[in-house]
Order: structure tokens, then sequence, then C-alpha cells
């Protein structure tokens, strides 16, 4: 295996993978499956992934667009093993983000990626504790309140795309001036 030669321009950095695996473990730890199971699947599928992306070849492209399903199939494995409290809810949004930034951080490009993912990842952010606090907020006997929560969360997102981008309110309204 040839890793890259770790310049400093380069992406891929120990942060973002010692970030996601921290958090695929916790993701795993109050996941459902026994003791030491659910941390091992958790940080292994990172660091399985991390490997294959570090490594070098003919086939880069393809080695980097596959050398995520480990750590994906790891979040896979955990959320559907993880029980519907909100322990589980909570690292498992928190895995989902450090995924994005793992992600966005990849060293087949300029150092940075977590720079330019900010505002994606804020969405996201913004979009995971939002659902977080609904669901702490609003109690879970009804499930009728659990999808007026989805909705109430969803409508928040689609606030914060809106003022997030303005331009595109006022372009649609001169196309049809």
């Amino acid at each position: 295996m040839s890793v890259p030669s770790g310049r400093p321009d380069q992406g891929g950095g120990f942060a973002t993978t010692a970030l996601f695996a921290f958090s695929a473990g916790l993701f795993g730890l109050v996941g459902g499956l026994p003791d030491y199971a659910g941390p091992a699947i958790g940080v292994g599928g990172v660091v399985v992934s991390s490997v294959w992306r570090l490594r070098r070849g003919s086939r880069a492209g393809l080695r980097t667009a596959l050398s995520v399903a480990p750590a994906l199939v790891a979040l896979a494995v955990l959320a559907l093993t993880s029980p519907p409290v909100d322990a589980a809810e909570l690292f498992g949004g928190l895995a989902g983000l450090a995924f994005l930034l793992w992600l966005a951080d990849d060293p087949a490009r300029a150092s940075g990626g977590g720079r330019r993912a900010a505002p994606t990842i804020a969405l996201a952010s913004l979009a995971v504790g939002l659902a977080w606090a609904i669901s702490l907020s609003l109690p879970a006997s009804a499930p009728e309140i659990g999808v007026a929560a989805g909705l109430l969360a969803a409508a928040f997102v689609l606030l914060a795309i809106l003022l997030g981008r303005p331009q595109s309110l006022t372009s649609g309204a001169r196309q049809h001036a």
C-alpha cells in the first residue's frame, strides 16, 4: 500500500478520520449490538474505508468511490440494530455529520474540504439539531406527534435553505415578470 506523501496541501487528514471513528464508535456503543460488537463494527468500518481511501493506483477514481462502502455499511448496520431511544438518535446523527465531514476531506483533493463543505454540513447539522430537539420536547406516546415533528423539522430546513439562498427567490420572480 502506498500512502500519500502527507503534503500540507493535500486533504485526508487524521483529524476527520479520528472524529468519524470516535462518533461511529459512540453510536455503536449506544446501539443494540452486544457489548463491544457495535463499537468494533463502527470503528472497523471507518478504518477500512480510510485505509482504502489512502491507497493509490491506476483505478484511483473507482477505489475512492467504493472506499466509502465499508463505512456506510457499518453505519447502516448500527442504524438498523439501534433501539429507538434518544441517545441512539443523537449519536447516529453525529456519526452522519462526521461522515459528511470525513467525506469532504478527500485525500485526492486539496486540503480544506471541511471548510468548503461547511455550508452543506451546517445545514445538515441544523436539521439534525432540530429533529433531535423536537423529539426530546414532544412526548413519544402518539405517532401523530412524531409525524408532525418531522414535518415541522422539514419546514425549518426548507426555510433555512431559502434564507441561505435569497437570490433563488428573486431570480424566480424576475423570470415570471
